[in-house]
């Protein structure tokens, strides 16, 4: 049996307007790699005082476990705590599956509507 070794996850952060971060995520998001992304957004959230909003990019989600569904709630908390609305974009489909069945997509992606013109999934079509 052949084991594939998990991918890495990439954190990139942009900033393409003054009240607006971009991070995007790569790879799988999992107990070994969610606190990475939970410490870029607090350390986006001192360094970043003027932000309003908050953009998780996740097309390039490979993988979410319970522990990456953990970091997303963390990562929503932390935000609304300094008043910054965090946006889940470019959702595929297993990450949307994961939201649905746990209910929690309200809870990470904010009440407002349901947020399918931000969050459309990616063009990749395949199982996620």
């Amino acid at each position: 049996m052949t084991v594939t070794p998990p991918e890495p996850l990439a954190v990139v952060v942009t900033t393409p307007a003054s009240d607006t971060v971009v991070v995007r995520l790569d790879g799988e998001m999992d107990y070994e790699t969610s606190y990475e992304v939970i410490d870029t957004v607090r350390q986006l959230l001192r360094t970043h005082r003027g932000m309003a909003r908050l953009e998780l990019h996740c097309g390039g989600l490979t993988m979410c476990d319970s522990m990456g569904l953990s970091a997303l709630l963390m990562i929503r908390r932390l935000a609304e705590s300094d008043g910054v609305r965090v946006v889940l974009t470019e959702r595929r489909p297993a990450l949307e599956r994961v939201l649905h069945v746990t209910g929690t997509l309200d809870q990470v992606n904010g009440a407002e509507g349901d947020g399918r013109a931000e969050s459309a999934p990616s063009s990749d079509t395949g199982p996620g």
